[in-house]
């Protein structure tokens, strides 16, 4: 029989970490932070109110949202109560998870949020104790919100546990070797799973009730990481790899072991050799970075960095070459693309190779690393070619597309888009093209940038209007409306400087919306476990609603000095 106090603590978990993704704000309180271990391997934490403005535009779309998962819960809870009424004695407990389950539902809107004492003005961070999770969310009424624990306790027929830590009292449910916490400090609720076995100065580290002597307020982490990359507090964050191979290596606190100890999955032992050369390899990349540089009504841009050794970095930013229209926004549908030196690219593999034959792995974890280096020259030396060298990349651009249907692979009735690839020595391509291709060799393509009326038949079923230019480092092909325009015109356009790796923009309204009802669609498979309509209908429903945010999307991927990062932006529909 299922247990309905299982539920209720599952349910309940995330029911609070909806609260805090739809609160998406915070009460500048980076007093926060002093709760948080300053060595904690992974956080995300937000410590500024987004602008009064945004939330009022997001608010009513992310209630409906809420809604609409809403909907899916109850499909699912329907089903649980048919098969809870089927065994035997079961209909009064099918009953109690009934009013549960209303319960929590009640909880999953914007009302019942601010009803359970989460404001959207709630700052809240997302970190690690350890490898344990811990969320942290500030409160406008800590009694409004253990009056919702209570009224699930009562739901659900059983009273969570109770346990002190450093005479702080918490509530928990055991689930086998691990204890699900829910404590109520002041203005702050604090959530985090623990091994049972964990004393009580151990609880009362996972829940600070005392900050630790080195907290991130004290560090000043996260602010330096906003000064350094332009991260608001709207929202800042990182992962420390190096933290996290350093426990996985041996150096690890009371609470790792406490960790590995329930899971049992205690991490081998490795030898001096090891630990170095994985700690040498964390080092490659010793930090991903991430956070909001921009926030407005109008717009929300967020970067994420991946940090890289100072020589790894020198050596990828190479390898982007630029293309015409790479990394600006046509505007349309879709467009999307990514510019390489394959020289550059070959370059920084062979460096690569060369540097772990002159210091050759010795721990054995990294033998088939080792022996990859053999391969590797095998690759290098073998004869590539000329055009592969040529090669510097492509841009895509599709301004509008109608008859596409993603579930059932339908083809396009018609298409308006353009691609170009940048290529040295763009004609001698055509040329190689039209020695076996007769009717490419009609077209007389000339490198000087104008435009020539393709008569293709593989073109005709979906595009009455296509036209091919040449330039010296590039051939565009366009298709659909003002075809011949296009064409031309994608030879000149600007590439964004620094040149990106890889580009991508969208109508992400639309974009949403065409994912959302490809995956409301009866799948062609006959499986039993398929998706009932009802709850494919609920997710086309959040995915379109989530896409009518949002106007235009944006990212970019870049090599630079720092590492790698993928900026975005996200301009919000009015």
């Amino acid at each position: 029989m299922i247990k309905i106090a299982k539920h209720a603590i599952t349910l309940f978990a995330v029911s609070v970490i909806s609260f805090s993704a739809a609160s998406a704000a915070s009460n500048n309180s980076a007093d926060l932070l002093k709760y948080i271990p300053a060595d904690t391997p992974y956080v995300i934490a937000s410590t500024k109110p987004i602008p009064s403005a945004l939330a009022d535009k997001l608010e009513p779309t992310v209630d409906e949202v809420l809604k609409a998962y809403q909907r899916a819960l109850r499909h699912m809870m329907a089903e649980q109560l048919v098969k809870m009424s089927a065994e035997e004695g079961g209909a009064e407990d099918a009953e109690q998870f009934r009013g549960l389950m209303e319960e929590v539902l009640g909880l999953m809107s914007i009302e019942g949020i601010r009803g359970a004492g989460i404001e959207r003005e709630s700052a809240f961070a997302f970190y690690g104790n350890g490898l344990m999770p811990v969320l942290r969310l500030e409160l406008s009424d800590s009694a409004l919100f253990d009056a919702a624990v209570s009224r699930i306790e009562e739901k659900a027929g059983e009273a969570l546990l109770v346990g002190k830590a450093k005479g702080v009292s918490y509530k928990y449910a055991n689930a086998e070797k691990v204890n699900l916490i829910i404590a109520t400090l002041d203005d702050q609720v604090v959530i985090t799973v623990v091994p049972a076995s964990f004393d009580e100065g151990q609880v009362a580290l996972a829940l600070g009730t005392k900050s630790p002597r080195k907290n991130l307020k004290k560090s000043k982490t996260l602010r330096a990481i906003g000064k350094e990359y332009g991260f608001s507090a709207y929202l800042t964050g990182y992962v420390d790899t190096e933290r996290l191979a350093g426990i996985f290596t041996g150096n690890t606190t009371d609470q790792d072991d406490g960790f590995f100890a329930v899971t049992g999955e205690n991490p081998p032992a490795v030898t001096d050799v090891c630990a170095a050369e994985i700690m040498g390899m964390a080092g490659i990349a010793p930090r991903i970075v991430f956070g909001y540089s921009d926030v407005s009504s109008e717009q929300v841009e967020s970067a994420m960095i991946v940090e890289l050794r100072e020589d790894i970095a020198a050596g990828l930013a190479t390898i982007p070459a630029a293309v015409p229209g790479l990394g600006t926004d046509p505007g349309g549908f879709m467009s999307l693309g990514f510019g390489l030196n394959p020289m550059e690219l070959r370059n920084f593999y062979e460096t690569r190779l060369d540097a772990i034959e002159a210091d050759p792995y010795e721990c054995d974890e990294f033998a088939e690393l080792q022996a990859g280096v053999a391969k590797g020259r095998e690759v290098l030396n073998t004869p590539l070619p000329p055009v592969v060298y040529s090669f510097r990349g492509f841009v895509a651009n599709i301004a509008d597309i109608q008859g596409l249907d993603l579930s059932k692979s339908t083809a396009p009735e018609s298409i308006d888009a353009s691609i170009l690839v940048a290529v040295e020595n763009a004609e001698s391509l055509v040329m190689m093209a039209a020695m076996m291709d007769p009717q490419i060799a009609a077209l007389n393509l000339l490198p000087d940038g104008k435009p020539v009326k393709l008569e293709l038949a593989q073109l005709a079923e979906f595009a009455g209007n296509a036209f091919a230019a040449l330039s010296t480092d590039a051939l565009s092909i366009s298709l659909g409306e003002s075809a011949e325009t296009k064409s031309a015109d994608m030879l000149v356009a600007d590439s964004t400087e620094p040149a990106p790796f890889m580009s991508m923009n969208m109508d992400a309204a639309r974009y949403y919306s065409l994912v959302g009802e490809a995956m409301s669609q009866e799948p062609a498979s006959d499986e039993e476990d398929q998706m009932p309509k009802a709850i494919r209908d609920a997710v086309r429903d959040v995915m379109i609603l989530s896409g009518s945010m949002y106007e235009r999307m944006s990212v970019d991927v870049q090599f630079t000095k720092r590492g790698v990062e993928i900026n975005s932006v996200m301009k919000l529909s009015d």
